[in-house]
């Protein structure tokens, strides 16, 4: 059953029942409120009745009364100053005079009366309701008991007309009542309806629709509740379905990288297991396998190398930035050298928090991108910058967040010396840029060149050796050491790469 139709069944039934009782109560009342007014009036007229007995037997004396007792004296003369319906008992119960309807079982009232005791009942006579009273009037040793008939007969057919108007009352009102519950119910489960809508339109997929939340009650704040669960589970579909994308062009470039190198690879070799060819020729086609086969090496180790970040445990240790970036400079000066590429490196002391190997790694890719670039002149500086809204704390999180991205468990030594408490100043990192004059990258494109197997362009990284692995792995190398990558160019004039690091909190105090 449906909420509208529970709704409506269980408000349409309280609400009768409620009715009926009420009715039921007040009719109730009402008809023991007349009974006690008659009850009330049929006393009063037998005490009159009484009066009218006494004063007979005063008047007409004793011997008239045992006259009457013994059938001597006919009572009908002092019965018919009476009010109501009247009899008269003998102390031994016989009747001396009656004016009820013959069978009437008046005798039932008289047993246990005293003296000063007055007793009634109801009863049916004939087809009309009587209120009997019943008591006893004292004539010296002897006396008669005296009864007082009522008819009540009209309280009993006002109530049946009271019933009648009742029913048709409670027919209207139920039927009125009917409606307006089924209305309200319509508007009570009209929000939901609507819900359950967009549940729908959701579940098939269409993970945009919302719900527009009206007022501020528990079914708006339902409303509201529903649109901030559909914006976050859009959010996760949208992220799903780009991992989805990213994994699917990552197997397919995948597939690609090592079609194009196999493929030459075995057609070369072919070449030369199948014909006699020149020296000249042996030689181009061995280069060609050789050429080949560096690019599988260097595509193997760059897919080793990115499964080990995913999954390693490693830790940072304080390091002299100016002393280590000078160390990495130095070790790629020959490099530089050869490919006659103008090299700088410019760094400030301070003490950060790296794991060396790794570092090295994101720096030697970092250079040689820039390098297979076409640059002319690459530039290294280091030095430390203030990050607005950013503290000590938020700091410590950062990297603590990074941990768990990066799925290992580091630990990192004198963490609270370095993150001893929360500082409400700027927090201050120390930023690594490597920039460099060649070709640049598209705006467009800045936002995927850390997606594994992306490359901007693509003959060239091939001709280089180059997987379009190397950025992601330096993306991973980041995230260790809590950071990021962070891309500016405009695909024109060159690129410029930056990384913070975190720096020792002794560093921060001394205010270098």
């Amino acid at each position: 059953m449906k909420l509208g139709a529970k709704i409506f069944c269980c408000v349409t039934i309280f609400f009768s029942a409620a009715f009926l009782f009420g009715g039921y109560v007040l009719i109730s009342y009402f008809y023991e409120v007349a009974m006690e007014r008659e009850v009330e009036a049929a006393v009063e007229q037998y005490q009159y009745n009484k009066f009218v007995v006494e004063a007979n037997l005063i008047t007409r004396g004793k011997e008239w009364f045992e006259g009457a007792l013994g059938g001597k004296f006919d009572m009908e003369s002092m019965a018919s100053d009476m009010n109501g319906t009247v009899a008269f008992f003998s102390l031994g119960k016989d009747e001396l005079l009656s004016k009820f309807p013959k069978g009437t079982d008046a005798e039932r009232l008289l047993s246990d009366i005293s003296e000063d005791q007055v007793k009634y009942r109801f009863l049916k006579i004939g087809e009309r309701m009587y209120v009997l009273v019943a008591g006893l009037v004292p004539q010296g040793a002897a006396g008669i008991y005296l009864v007082t008939g009522v008819d009540v007969q009209q309280v009993l057919e006002q109530q049946e007309r009271i019933v009648e108007k009742f029913g048709v009352v409670y027919a209207a009102a139920i039927a009125v009542g009917m409606v307006l519950i089924l209305g309200f119910s319509a508007v009570l489960t009209k929000p939901i309806k609507r819900l359950i809508a967009v549940t729908k339109k959701i579940a098939d997929g269409n993970y945009r629709e919302r719900i527009a939340a009206t007022g501020s009650d528990e079914v708006g704040q339902l409303a509201a509740d529903f649109n901030r669960m559909a914006a976050a589970v859009e959010e996760k579909v949208q992220k799903l379905s780009e991992n989805a994308r990213q994994k699917e062009d990552f197997v397919a470039n995948f597939a690609h990288e090592l079609k194009t190198p196999l493929t030459s690879i075995i057609g070369y070799a072919d070449r030369i297991y199948k014909r006699e060819l020149p020296r000249a020729e042996q030689r181009q086609a061995a280069y060609y396998i050789w050429n080949e086969g560096m690019r599988l090496e260097a595509l193997s180790l760059k897919l080793m190398d990115l499964t080990v970040l995913s999954h390693g445990e490693f830790s940072l240790q304080q390091m002299e930035a100016e002393g280590l970036l000078r160390e990495l400079s130095a070790d790629v000066a020959f490099f530089m050298e050869e490919k006659q590429i103008s090299f700088s490196c410019e760094a400030k002391q301070a003490s950060v928090a790296v794991e060396y190997d790794l570092f090295k790694t994101l720096f030697l890719n970092l250079v040689d991108n820039a390098a297979k670039a076409g640059a002319a002149h690459i530039r290294v500086t280091g030095r430390v910058e203030s990050t607005a809204g950013e503290t000590s704390a938020g700091r410590a999180a950062a990297l603590e967040s990074s941990r768990m991205i990066s799925g290992d468990s580091r630990v990192i030594p004198d963490s609270s010396r370095m993150f001893a408490a929360p500082k409400e100043e700027a927090a201050r990192r120390y930023v690594i840029a490597v920039e460099d004059d060649g070709s640049g990258i598209p705006a467009g494109e800045l936002n995927r060149i850390t997606e594994a197997f992306y490359m901007v362009d693509k003959s060239r990284s091939r001709k280089l050796h180059g997987a379009g692995i190397g950025l992601a792995l330096c993306e991973q190398i980041a995230r260790i050491h809590g950071s990021k990558l962070e891309f500016e160019s405009d695909g024109k004039s060159g690129t410029r790469v930056r990384i913070s690091l975190c720096i020792e909190e002794e560093d921060m105090e001394d205010g270098i």
